[in-house]
């Protein structure tokens, strides 16, 4: 009887067991939303690279002596057109010397040499970014490229826009809830995006025709326009939300 007794609380303790971990492992039904958020922000800097390319038939040394001279005058103008502005900056991104050679007959024969500085440009003072562009042009500069523009407070503005469009992602859980006579009860995933439109990465620049005035200087109404417009700050949030 005592081993009876034994044998039929054993198997009672497996069925029960088995019961409870059927009823622990079921999962509670869930709904998922996707949420979307944009702003329009204004950008307050920019970046642009001026490069300055020297050759020379006679020699290196003399590419790379003309390369300075331009180059330092090119500097000098830049530094004290963003001298009041703290944070702004200039570089040299990249230095390269190289002999040009050309093919004569089948054989290669050097043509030239050629020095090239590229000097990177940040500013938060884009109004006058036109100017600096043109300062440098008139200086010797070659080229311009590379213009791109951002917003400082980015991190700022994409934790706030994301935290909106959680808000935003958790009304909609609840009213699909609510419309099928349920609730939310916790959230089961999360996860969020934010990032800008990948169309409004690069500023217009509108070159018009330049004068020079007495001092040397261009001529600020013929300055090259930088028009930035607006960019666009998209976020997203998905989220899987546990019901009852």
């Amino acid at each position: 009887m005592k081993k009876y007794v034994v044998l039929l609380l054993a198997v009672f303790t497996m069925a029960f067991t088995g019961m409870n971990t059927s009823v622990l492992s079921a999962e509670p039904g869930y709904i998922s939303v996707d949420a979307t958020s944009t702003l329009e922000l204004t950008p307050d800097i920019i970046d642009f690279s001026v490069e300055i390319v020297t050759t020379s038939k006679e020699s290196m040394a003399k590419a790379i002596a003309e390369n300075k001279k331009i180059s330092a005058k090119v500097y000098d103008d830049l530094r004290k057109m963003t001298a009041n502005n703290q944070n702004d900056w200039i570089k040299t991104s990249n230095y390269s010397t190289n002999p040009v050679y050309r093919y004569n007959n089948n054989k290669r024969v050097l043509d030239y040499y050629q020095v090239t500085n590229n000097v990177k440009v940040h500013t938060k003072d884009i109004s006058n970014v036109g100017k600096m562009i043109d300062t440098a042009t008139t200086d010797g500069a070659t080229s311009v490229n590379g213009i791109s523009y951002s917003v400082s407070k980015y991190d700022d503005e994409a934790n706030k826009l994301l935290a909106e469009t959680a808000k935003k992602a958790r009304k909609q859980g609840e009213n699909l809830a609510k419309a099928i006579g349920s609730e939310i009860v916790g959230i089961k995933s999360i996860s969020s995006s934010c990032s800008f439109s990948s169309r409004n990465i690069m500023p217009r620049m509108m070159l018009m025709a330049k004068s020079m005035s007495a001092d040397g200087t261009v001529a600020e109404e013929n300055s090259t326009n930088i028009e930035v417009g607006a960019m666009t700050l998209n976020a997203r949030v998905h989220a899987d939300f546990y019901l009852k």
